[in-house]
């Protein structure tokens, strides 16, 4: 008879783990909601895997911590270590629902996009919402400037989120990391933008 799998546990180890490659930067988790599955499934499969590897996940956490070190963002390495620490403590804490449970293992393995997808989501979805409000407006993406205005502008899409995750402490938690997110990459924003102008030009160019 087949072992039931532990959805709770594993909901809370997913938000553990998408938050810590989230604040580390890089390219762990994709800036855009439109990217490919691959962006992101790679770093956590590459856990899971390394996890049924050693059937440790001491072993496999320790491994795998060293490649998202070398991935992450330079400026962002050092300030959110802790986060992995913590994500290891939890594992460590929860080692059987990995080691010896090829079930969990495959169950995360099938589900992780749409698992990653559904924590990013609002994320992205607040993000990109305030880029694209202030595209041409480079200043709108300083530091100062999203912590006056980020929750202005985006405040019709809260209201849009509340109906699904209520007005309590979950949707206060998407919020505030959407904006912390964005003040940390703001610079990659940028850059996107342009990209964006940059290939918009021409057409308007034609058009005109």
């Amino acid at each position: 008879m087949p072992r039931q799998v532990n959805t709770a546990e594993l909901d809370e180890f997913c938000g553990l783990l998408f938050r810590a490659l989230d604040r580390l930067g890089g390219d762990l988790l994709p800036l855009f909601l439109s990217e490919r599955p691959t962006a992101y499934e790679k770093y956590p499969r590459l856990l899971l895997g390394h996890i049924r590897y050693y059937d440790n996940v001491e072993a496999g956490f320790e491994e795998w911590k060293s490649k998202v070190l070398r991935d992450a963002s330079d400026r962002r390495r050092e300030e959110e270590f802790p986060e992995l620490l913590a994500l290891k403590k939890w594992l460590l804490e929860h080692r059987d629902l990995f080691e010896g449970r090829k079930d969990n293992l495959n169950h995360l393995k099938r589900s992780l996009y749409a698992r990653a997808y559904e924590y990013l989501y609002p994320r992205r979805l607040l993000t990109g919402v305030y880029a694209e409000a202030n595209r041409g407006k480079p200043d709108a993406l300083e530091e100062n400037a999203i912590r006056d205005n980020f929750r202005q502008v985006v405040q019709p899409h809260i209201a849009k989120l509340a109906e699904v995750y209520g007005e309590g402490e979950r949707l206060q938690t998407i919020v505030t990391e959407a904006e912390e997110f964005l003040i940390a990459n703001r610079q990659r924003y940028r850059w996107r933008l342009r990209e964006m102008e940059a290939v918009e030009t021409p057409e308007e160019i034609a058009e005109g």
